[in-house]
């Protein structure tokens, strides 16, 4: 829950933001910074570790639907890569923050993929 909705109150601040003046545009990205440092992030390891020790625990490594849950977990987090990438240059270097198009759409998409393979194990 928190990993994706620190991926979805990035999409939207970024893109929010964007319209802002300078001064509160700074302002409030940097708090956006904090969020991903603080909840996003940590969240994300956690994710990681959990899913990856119950795959472990559960022999799922074989099962096609593991794989096929694996690329869109990659997917989030090759994701959350680009946007924590983008903050960190606004922040640092103050260059303009933009959102990147679709992003919202394919973290709901990606996640109920996620949940869809993880509970009915199709194939």
């Amino acid at each position: 829950v928190f990993l994706v909705g620190g991926l979805l109150a990035h999409d939207r601040m970024m893109n929010a933001t964007a319209l802002l003046p300078r001064e509160l545009q700074v302002g409030t990205l940097a708090i956006l910074f904090q969020l991903d440092r603080r909840v996003t992030t940590p969240a994300l390891l956690l994710v990681w570790a959990l899913g990856l020790s119950l795959a472990v625990w559960g022999r799922w490594f074989p099962s096609l639907w593991l794989l096929v849950k694996l690329v869109f977990v990659l997917a989030l987090s090759a994701l959350h890569g680009v946007q924590s990438g983008r903050l960190r240059r606004f922040v640092r270097d103050t260059k303009p923050a933009a959102g990147i198009p679709g992003a919202g759409l394919a973290i709901v998409i990606a996640m109920l993929a996620i949940a869809v393979l993880a509970v009915v194990k199709p194939f």
